[in-house]
This record gives structure tokens, sequence and C-alpha cells, in this order.
């Protein structure tokens, strides 16, 4: 079973990678121009925490959660995708 966490670490993280295919210039443009148009409408880590925090309030469910650790993105060279 997928907890909180590690469903929003991989939300976030997915959005990290698409960060690094859109600014390795060692990537085809094509594929850069792809992450591009995806990360346009990608939610933020901002986005995330807040639809964390309003689930928690509204719902009292936890599907993700607002507790984000910066150590999720140590591994993107380009960090987390902030919009």
């Amino acid at each position: 079973m997928t907890t909180p966490d590690e469903r929003t670490r991989n939300l976030l993280q997915a959005g990290a990678f698409l960060k690094e295919l859109q600014e390795d210039k060692t990537v085809p443009e094509e594929v850069r121009q792809e992450a591009h148009r995806l990360l346009r409408h990608y939610p933020t880590v901002y986005e995330v925490r807040m639809l964390a925090e309003l689930e928690k309030h509204t719902t009292g469910a936890f599907y993700l959660t607002p507790n984000i650790e910066k150590g999720w993105f140590s591994l993107y060279r380009f960090g987390a995708h902030t919009g």
C-alpha cells in the first residue's frame, strides 16, 4: 500500500524529473520541448502542499502529505518544480 508520503514524494519527484529533462542541453530538443509543455500544467510544490492541507482540513483524509522534505530533491540538479 502506498503511503501519503510516498505518493507525494513520487508526484513531486516526477515534476523534478521533467524539469531535469527540460533543462538538460544533452537531451534532444523535442524531448525538452515536451517536458516544458507538460511542466506548464504540472502541479508545483506549493500547489501540492496546498492541496494536501485542503484535503486534511476538509475531509480529514490523507491522500497527500503537506510535509515535503527538501531531501526528496537531492538527486535532481535543477531541484523541485516550483513554477
